[in-house]
């Protein structure tokens, strides 16, 4: 089965493990904390490893760098080079990252004019305002003909069979936890 994983997924997975102290997931979502979230994330990179041919998109690195450098603004604030700083800090999660990329198997596919022009042209993402990441995020899975798309993000997982891939075939769009279910 292919299987494309959201920056979200991957947002769960490294939060415990973020740098500088910083969590990057500190509220429960749907029920499940965040130390679920990691097991449900870790769960699904294995399963997707073991049995499955799992991809992101480039795109992915940029997500998780700009999360984290977020969730940094709070902590090197009023000292000289305050935005220096945070960039060094949250660039540290990109390695961390493309450790998982390479631990769990899962191919890294490139953001393309191809992405853009898929994008572009999926009236379901335009009529339902879906912004551009997450936009190009679901592009690269249909071009990827992803059977699944794990994601956290409640917009997304709305268009759940409403997504056909490259086969013509509806995606099926989950958080980690159904994921578990299906994989």
């Amino acid at each position: 089965m292919k299987v494309y994983l959201d920056t979200g997924v991957f947002i769960d997975y490294l939060s415990p493990q973020a740098i500088a102290g910083s969590s990057l997931r500190t509220l429960d979502r749907r029920g499940r904390s965040p130390q679920k979230l990691f097991e449900d994330a870790a769960a699904v990179f294995k399963r997707v490893a073991s049995s499955h041919q799992g991809a992101t998109s480039s795109l992915t690195y940029y997500e998780v760098e700009e999360a984290l450098f977020r969730q940094l603004t709070s902590v090197a604030t009023g000292l000289a080079n305050a935005s220096t700083i945070r960039v060094v800090a949250a660039r540290n999660i990109v390695p961390m990252t493309i450790t998982a990329v390479d631990f769990f198997s899962i191919a890294v596919l490139d953001l393309t004019a191809t992405t853009v022009r898929t994008q572009l042209n999926n009236v379901e993402l335009l009529v339902r305002g879906i912004r551009a990441a997450d936009a190009l995020h679901v592009a690269t899975a249909i071009n990827f003909d992803a059977e699944i798309l794990v994601s956290v993000d409640d917009d997304l997982l709305k268009l759940d069979g409403l997504i056909i891939n490259r086969s013509g075939n509806p995606i099926r769009f989950c958080d980690t936890d159904t994921a578990l279910t299906i994989l």
